[in-house]
Parts: C-alpha cells; structure tokens; sequence
C-alpha cells in the first residue's frame, strides 16, 4: 500500500504511512524514498520502519520514522488510502497539515489552520522580542516571573 500511496502522492503532499498495529517492519527504504521524491512529496511520517538510512538521507526526502529496521513488509496485504490514522496519539486526517522538524511532529487539524498560524506567529513575536531582552542581559528568571515565585 505504500506503492499505492506514492502513485498516488501530490506535489507538496506529506505522506503519512502506518500500519494497524505500528511495529519495527521498514515499510519506506531507499527506492519509495527515491520515488516519493520524484512525485513531489514534501515529507514522509512512518508509524513503522524505514531502512537503507545512509541512503535515505542521500536521497534527501525528509522522513520521520519510528523504527529502524532492515526486516521489510509483506506485500501481498491491501490497506487503505486517505483514511484517519491514529500516530502517537493524534489523529490525522487527510486535509490537515502536518509539520514535522528535528523536535518531532505537529499535527494541525485543516478547520484550525488559520487559527494555528496566527497563534504561532504571535509566539513568535513574542519569543523574538524576549530573546532582545535576553540578549541585552535580562533573566527568564525574572522575565518570566520565576523569581518571586521561587523566593517569595
């Protein structure tokens, strides 16, 4: 079904791979990887394994996983595609936008997009204000109120 998926992958798509049950079996290796790529995905997120890793950062797709293994899938199961899926404890829907980085994954449900965004623009407006007062020799431990907790 991860064949399927990339056939079926849009451009700017973040292709989001599971299992029923997430277990260390490389669903994604080097060649999905190349393929997915060539489609346009944006990232992958594997609720399961990937292997060939050294390749798959040469390859340079963006891919988040669970496991590691080199043991691989069977193929000879149908699943499904654009169906809710349920990693780490968030449901993901097809529509809703999911950002992934070095600190992990963010799932945004698509009717809070806007909302979410403003949000995080306004935190980081915040944030880039405090880090001028940081940078000027200011303390969290002040800014943020911790003092008088702490020592009152």
């Amino acid at each position: 079904m991860v064949h399927a998926a990339v056939a079926e992958a849009q451009p700017g798509e973040v292709l989001v791979v599971t299992m029923p049950e997430p277990r260390p079996v490389a669903l994604v290796g080097e060649l999905l990887a190349t393929q997915a790529k060539h489609r346009g995905v944006a990232a992958m997120l594997v609720d399961a394994a990937v292997r060939d890793v050294d390749d798959l950062h040469e390859v340079g797709l963006p891919i988040w996983a669970s496991y590691v293994r080199v043991r691989g899938a069977e193929k000879g199961v149908p699943g499904v595609i654009g169906e809710p899926v349920d990693v780490g404890g968030a449901t993901i829907r097809q529509g809703d936008v999911v950002v992934l980085d070095v600190d992990g994954a963010v799932v945004v449900e698509h009717e809070r997009v806007d909302e979410v965004l403003a949000a995080a623009r306004d935190r980081a407006d915040r944030e880039r204000e405090k880090r001028a007062k940081l940078e000027a020799g200011e303390l969290t431990y002040d800014l943020d109120g911790l003092r008088k907790l702490v020592e009152s």
